[in-house]
């Protein structure tokens, strides 16, 4: 008995002193130029606009490629869904993988060409899908950073040997429209903070991006890029971009659901709060406004359409 309770208090002992998950790495350039040819890395490139996959990419092992680059639209969504933005199927995921090269195994270091956006999806989606966090890096600055500090360049990528990849398990840090519309609108839980990381023009309806402008009822907004210093893209310190958010009422002792327009910016943000700022409930919602200003029966703030034909339509 008195074994029985030492190993319960050691058991006790972990689990209150347990840390957190491990979060999504952010590296610096000097980093991956010393690992990039290390043979368990995968480099993936998520250019901004498709028309940049055939440009310049990080160099890699000439005699066993292991820089590959993924389509935004195509790969990192769901073209069978609606809004398309919604992140890709189980199948969908581990066909992508499998042609990446990518294994479970298999540490992956994701890069882009515009404040870590769109390589932020990709890490996002294989954290969801179940890949270990400890083996998902971002490059700080991405290409700009990479590019002002003078490192070598190629222009197109070699052919990558298809690996294979399973789905073990899922991580919970996606929800739904209807789990925002619950916990947020209708039941307007506070313990929850709903944040829209669009820009503010997008939050305020002065740009019109989908058939409604404005924003999900209650939500704050703080443009997601702020955490970014614009001149090379990387992040800013901890202390500053902690200021930012916590203006806005985002602060780690709360539960974040967040969106922007397409699920892109959303996924930069949960790095940011979590990886940065150590924030430790943070939940994703890839349809964002794409699919919640489409949905006509959802409530919009500070509503705005975007023609005077479409409103009269729906209203039909």
């Amino acid at each position: 008995m008195k074994i029985m309770r030492a190993l319960l208090g050691v058991l006790l002992v972990l689990v209150v002193f347990a840390g957190p998950a491990a979060a999504i790495d952010i590296v610096e350039a000097d980093w991956v130029k010393q690992h990039i040819n290390d043979p368990n890395i995968r480099v993936v490139e998520v250019p901004s606009k498709a028309e940049a996959i055939a440009g310049d990419h990080l160099p890699g092992n000439k005699h066993l490629p292991n820089v590959a680059v993924v389509n935004r639209y195509l790969d990192l969504g769901n073209v069978y869904a609606i809004p398309p933005t919604l992140y890709p199927t189980k199948d969908q995921f581990e066909n992508l993988m499998a042609r990446l090269g990518i294994t479970n195994d298999t540490t992956v270091v994701a890069y882009d060409d515009k404040y870590s956006i769109f390589a932020s999806r990709l890490l996002v989606v294989m954290e969801h899908y179940g890949h270990d966090t400890s083996k998902l890096k971002l490059l700080n600055g991405g290409l700009v950073k990479w590019k002002k500090l003078g490192y070598p360049l190629v222009d197109g990528h070699g052919t990558i040997k298809p690996a294979r990849y399973t789905v073990v398990k899922m991580n919970p840090n996606v929800i739904t429209w209807s789990d925002v519309y619950r916990d947020t609108v209708a039941e307007k839980n506070p313990k929850i903070v709903l944040l829209d990381v669009r820009p503010a023009d997008e939050y305020n309806a002065k740009e019109i991006r989908s058939i409604r402008g404005g924003h999900i009822p209650g939500a704050v907004n703080v443009t997601g890029t702020l955490a970014n210093n614009t001149e090379d893209h990387t992040f800013k310190s901890a202390e500053e971009i902690g200021k930012i958010f916590a203006e806005a009422g985002v602060t780690p002792d709360k539960v974040i659901y967040q969106y922007c327009h397409s699920g892109d910016r959303t996924a930069h943000a949960y790095i940011v709060l979590k990886n940065l700022l150590g924030f430790k409930d943070i939940k994703v919602y890839p349809g964002s406004w794409s699919e919640w200003s489409t949905i006509l029966s959802l409530p919009v703030e500070n509503e705005v359409w975007y023609s005077e034909k479409q409103q009269s339509n729906a209203k039909k």
